[in-house]
């Protein structure tokens, strides 16, 4: 079955972090703060904090809320991962972003800073596979697995009312992708993409939706297994933006 986690569930368990060497501020009074949606969260989150101890076995989703004049510095992670702004601004490397962008990163592709200013940023962070934490750069350098880089940034997102799909990531044959759904009020659409791939995450960016007797609002986010059927959804009373978003097979590996 498909995990499926409603945000205002999520919400619940928001919790101010501290990840040493990851989380620099301008200001001791400043917090970044996670929300834990699924799996066991990354080794160097303070073990008191709630998911900290969770499932290994399952996908690891979290949305980070970073606050103004503070970087997250240029790291990697073992795992392939997406990164979805959702609000504020930051600038992502030589970048700058705002919402709705999108961010793939395979494994061991070193990628960021990640540097607010003026204001804030949200993003979530989501992976097929459990993943230990980040690997500043370049102290990290030496842990580098020598595989292919695989670096994707798809930029001012948005949806067209007039159509049901619109491409973020243009499908690879190793099945990586990325598409937006425009889901029209009570209309039930199933969310695939063409090209097989490694597990799917499917989240809500605005408005909302109804799986199964779930009704889900923004934020809320979806998991589908590579061996599972497609994920049928339902727009919700105003519609919804789905961002369906599909790992390589090759994911985590």
């Amino acid at each position: 079955m498909p995990i499926v986690v409603d945000a205002g569930d999520a919400r619940m368990g928001r919790q101010a972090i501290d990840v040493k060497g990851l989380t620099r501020k301008a200001r001791d009074a400043d917090s970044y703060y996670a929300t834990h949606y699924m799996g066991a969260l990354p080794d160097n989150v303070p073990r008191t904090m709630q998911g900290a101890d969770g499932d290994r076995t399952l996908p690891q989703a979290y949305l980070v809320e970073q606050p103004a004049d503070a970087t997250v510095p240029a790291h990697f992670h073992d795992t392939d991962q997406f990164q979805v702004f959702v609000a504020g601004a930051a600038s992502f490397g030589k970048k700058a972003v705002q919402p709705l962008s999108l961010h793939y990163a395979g494994g061991h592709t070193p990628y960021g800073p990640i540097v607010t200013k003026e204001q804030g940023a949200q993003y979530f962070t989501l992976r097929a596979k459990w993943d230990s934490g980040g690997k500043p750069m370049p102290q990290s350098r030496d842990l580098l697995k020598p595989v292919p880089r695989c670096h994707r940034l798809a930029e001012g997102i948005t949806a067209n009312a007039a159509n049901l799909r619109t491409e973020v990531l243009g499908e690879e044959d190793n099945g990586l992708g990325a598409t937006l759904f425009a889901l029209a009020a009570g209309r039930t659409e199933t969310l695939d993409l063409m090209v097989a791939g490694g597990g799917q995450y499917a989240l809500v960016v605005s408005g909302s939706v109804t799986h199964g007797t779930a009704l889900l609002g923004e934020y809320s986010c979806l998991f589908r297994f590579a061996d599972e059927a497609p994920l049928t959804l339902t727009g919700g009373v105003d519609g919804a933006s789905v961002l369906l978003m599909q790992f390589p097979i090759s994911a985590g590996a």
